[in-house]
């Protein structure tokens, strides 16, 4: 732990007193995580405890509305929906929202056409689709 974080820690142990009495880093961690964890899915992944109405997108905007991101997020389980030979892709993380019928092609931004794709699955789909990317 760089020193910076050390200080970080000790002040919120500090400023936590009242509520962890002995400091316990553990406790702050968890915390701390908690809070960066809802703060990360409210920006993500649309997550709200009372999510407003949507407004709705125009058909030529690349924009997935929020309410089709909690959809998709809570169907496809927080991991890649890609299915191969092997079976479920199993990566939970660098997800992408994916259209599986490419906006280009005139998918639209919809639960039903919208899934998570792990960064590599969401590359080779878009290869299969419009070819390989050429290297420069």
């Amino acid at each position: 732990m760089g020193r910076d974080t050390y200080e970080k820690l000790r002040r919120a142990q500090d400023l936590l007193r009242h509520t962890v009495p002995n400091g316990d880093p553990a406790v702050i961690f968890d915390q701390a995580l908690t809070l960066l964890l809802a703060q990360v899915e409210r920006t993500k992944l649309a997550a709200a405890r009372q999510p407003r109405a949507s407004r709705p997108t125009a058909r030529d905007s690349r924009h997935i509305p929020a309410a089709v991101k909690r959809t998709v997020w809570t169907r496809d389980g927080g991991r890649c929906a890609f299915v191969g030979t092997a079976g479920r892709c199993t990566e939970t993380g660098f997800l992408e929202f994916h259209h599986v019928v490419p906006y280009a092609a005139g998918g639209e931004a919809a639960s039903e056409n919208v899934q998570l794709r792990c960064r590599a699955h969401n590359t080779y789909e878009a290869e299969q689709h419009f070819g390989a990317r050429l290297s420069t």
